[in-house]
């Protein structure tokens, strides 16, 4: 029986489900592979801790160690961050070896350089856990999607703002509070920017809709707006109008160019996205032969995400056992896609106008609404303190976002009006 040996570096949450998941059930490659497949050495700076986890004799304390064995084929590269796993992961190609990661930051810094070496290195770069987590999205895309026109890939792909946003919506919370009781529960970091601001949304987009349109999106280039202003009473409101707020990431095709962007959306409830509860992620796609399908999971945590990592390296085994390569390269990362703007997107709309209580007020909104064409479908206004500010929240007919902005940027110069007004997109059924 072909023995293929693997070297795991790092061993943080991650790291240790899939060094766990080995150990349960690395015997499963053997029976449906007829291969072994096994962790030989574990590159860990803390060497200490690590022994409560791995074997002694496995362990090492420098990554390049687990590099320049000539007997590793496979590097799963567990490290996390953008400097040294950008350093493992190159020096891994360059030596030869296929690499598995769930490093979708770096991939979205870095993808186009390292995809690249890859093809020229005739290795793999596989990534299946960076994005959704336990969900094979990856590999739908890739794969079983290879003989249809992909035309849509939205989804809810950051567990920790979906968190949020369920808590503010069951338990009428803000912001704030729903964040902490995120970190409590373990969903959100110390510092969440990343999720709450839509950056780690971006990442996963940006990295499915690459491997969806066949070339290079850059993450930098979208736009990215999170669900930190989002507030208890707009969510009130959404949902009386009968919509759900989800951080949406959406990546489809308009006008023959890739529409890629993160933003907080009123879905309306019938949307199969809509009913996606806390930390779970779920992806929608349309294809043209396929048509919808909806892809839900666990989208993080150490278990779902070591999942993910064995399917990698299932494939990999196949590809260095059997002789069957799988998951090529359908796409050119040296070939950057020219992205539809957002401004000429077209949605209907909810904005949300924070005024002052006086005469005058629904006059300037709505006149800023007509003067941009925009047309107004209902008004709802939130008064229950007259020394405060109120709540006008103004339902319109599909309108381009540019159009949006004009309008809201010459409400809030009106007096009376705060520059704090907003818009949500609505995400059409």
């Amino acid at each position: 029986m072909e023995r293929v040996e693997v070297g795991l570096v790092g061993l943080g949450t991650v790291g240790s489900g899939f060094f766990e998941l080995m150990s349960q059930n690395g015997n499963h490659f053997a029976s449906k592979m007829g291969s072994s497949v096994e962790i030989v050495r574990v590159a860990e700076i803390d060497t200490v801790r690590a022994q409560k986890i791995v074997p002694k004799e496995l362990l090492v304390d420098d990554y390049r160690r687990v590099i320049e064995d000539d007997e590793i084929r496979v590097v799963v590269e567990m490290v996390g961050g953008t400097t040294v796993a950008y350093d493992i992961i190159r020096a891994a190609i360059e030596a030869g070896k296929h690499v598995i990661t769930a490093n979708k930051a770096l991939l979205a810094l870095k993808g186009a350089e390292l995809f690249a070496l890859a093809r020229n290195k005739q290795v793999e770069l596989k990534f299946e856990a960076a994005v959704g987590g336990g969900i094979p999205i990856i590999k739908v895309v890739r794969e079983s999607l290879v003989g249809n026109r992909i035309d849509k890939v939205m989804g809810i792909l950051n567990g920790t703002s979906n968190y949020i946003l369920t808590q503010m919506s069951e338990k009428q919370l803000p912001f704030e509070e729903a964040l902490k009781q995120a970190q409590t529960a373990g969903f959100a970091e110390a510092d969440p920017s990343l999720d709450v601001g839509g950056g780690d949304a971006a990442h996963k987009i940006c990295l499915l809709a690459s491997f969806a349109f066949g070339g290079w999106v850059d993450y930098r280039r979208i736009l990215c707006e999170g669900i930190t202003s989002v507030t208890p009473g707009e969510i009130e409101f959404a949902a009386s109008a009968g919509f759900a707020i989800k951080l949406i990431a959406s990546a489809m095709r308009v006008d023959g160019k890739p529409s890629v962007t993160v933003f907080p959306a009123l879905v309306p409830d019938r949307h199969p996205l809509a009913s996606v509860r806390n930390e779970v992620n779920a992806v929608y796609l349309e294809c043209d032969f396929l048509g919808p399908a909806l892809f839900l999971g666990r989208g993080a945590g150490a278990k779902a995400t070591a999942s993910s990592v064995a399917s990698d390296l299932g494939d990999l085994v196949q590809s260095l056992v059997l002789h069957a390569r799988r998951g090529g390269y359908p796409f050119d990362p040296s070939r950057e896609l020219d992205l539809h703007p957002d401004q000429e997107m077209e949605y209907r709309l909810f904005f949300h106008f924070i005024t002052e209580n006086r005469p005058g007020i629904w006059a300037a909104v709505t006149g800023c609404l007509a003067e941009n064409g925009i047309n107004i479908e209902s008004v709802h206004q939130k008064w229950e303190d007259r020394s405060k500010p109120s709540d006008l929240y103004v339902l319109v007919d599909e309108a381009k976002v540019g159009q949006a902005s004009k309008a809201l940027r010459e409400a809030s110069a009106e007096s009376g009006i705060s520059t704090q007004s907003r818009f949500y997109r609505i995400l059409p059924l």
